[in-house]
């Protein structure tokens, strides 16, 4: 077995803190001498909802980005190569692991985010986000590669979005092999490592103009609130590359927020019907690719949902 250094053991648990579609952290890492290489797991994609894997690029994106957070909070640089072998679609990145100044308090502040940044799928404060903070969020995302855009509850647009987040979990809930899909990653017990924990799915909202995702197996309804600020992100094009910088931007975006006590949920479902997720670039005029949908707000502070202690064979 690889003996893995101290440094690089607390750079991979922190990349490993990074969000994930339903906590199937769908990463393997493997360790040789200051090199890292990330793989995505195909064994945890979601060959249903994400045939073409990209929510799993995504998700691994997010997990290089926190590598590079947590890389400078031990004062080290990671050189990454993204997609460094094009005969191998699920080499995701190569990270070069080099000495580096002593981190900035901006890139500790980002690093202490990691520990903090947790999703909320419980009803936030019923208001939007004030402008200063959204504009630092935007800017995270944009230093990635992507943008975010709000969408507020003044737009013209909003209802109709709403309203293809509903239809497309109407269509997801007749779907046998979808609803199968997402009970075994919202199916676990005690000591589970990954999939998300009834406790921490949330109520299911009340009300059918709520920003969130409904997931079947919530226990119980509220209501939620109408006001919070959501926002999409997208990238130029729709592409692996893109959706890996999609991933980066997202976790990028998140910590930011993190640091400003905002908290995100995710609608994904709309994005995972190739017909709504068309819909949805219409009904916001979009010329560039959505790839993640959430809502941004204010709430009590949930749990972490588990993580998996081991990330690959060699570590």
């Amino acid at each position: 077995m690889v003996v893995v250094d101290a440094r690089t053991e607390r750079i991979l648990r922190a990349a490993g803190d990074a969000p994930s579609v339903l906590n199937t952290q769908p990463w393997q890492v493997a360790v040789a001498g200051d090199t890292v290489t990330l793989r995505a797991d195909r064994s945890r994609q979601l060959r249903h909802s994400d045939p073409q894997g990209r929510e799993m690029l995504i998700s691994c994106g997010a997990f290089l980005f926190n590598a590079r957070v947590a890389a400078r909070r031990e004062s080290l640089t990671a050189t990454v190569r993204v997609l460094p072998d094009p005969d191998d679609e699920l080499l995701v990145a190569q990270i070069a692991l080099e000495p580096g100044d002593d981190p900035s308090a901006d890139e500790l502040e980002l690093s202490v985010a990691i520990e903090h940044r947790v999703t909320s799928r419980v009803p936030f404060e019923d208001k939007p986000l004030p402008a200063d903070i959204l504009v630092a969020i935007q800017r995270a995302a944009h230093a990635e590669g992507a943008s975010l855009r709000t969408i507020q509850p003044s737009d013209a647009s909003r209802a109709e979005v709403i309203g293809l987040i509903r239809k497309a979990e109407a269509i997801a809930a007749e779907d046998m092999a979808a609803r199968d899909e997402e009970a075994a990653w919202t199916t676990t017990w005690e000591g589970r490592e990954d999939g998300i924990p009834e406790k921490l799915l949330g109520r299911a909202p009340s009300n059918d103009d709520a920003p969130v995702r409904r997931f079947p197996a919530s226990r119980g309804r509220v209501p939620f609130e109408r006001n919070s600020t959501l926002a999409i992100l997208t990238t130029p094009g729709d592409s692996p590359r893109e959706w890996i910088a999609a991933g980066q931007a997202l976790e990028h975006a998140l910590l930011v927020a993190a640091n400003h006590f905002v908290l995100a949920s995710f609608a994904t479902t709309v994005l995972e019907n190739p017909t709504t997720r068309h819909d949805l670039r219409k009904a916001l005029s979009l010329s560039t690719y959505p790839q993640m949908l959430m809502r941004l707000g204010t709430s009590p502070r949930p749990d972490h949902t588990p993580r998996r202690r081991r990330l690959g064979a060699n570590r």
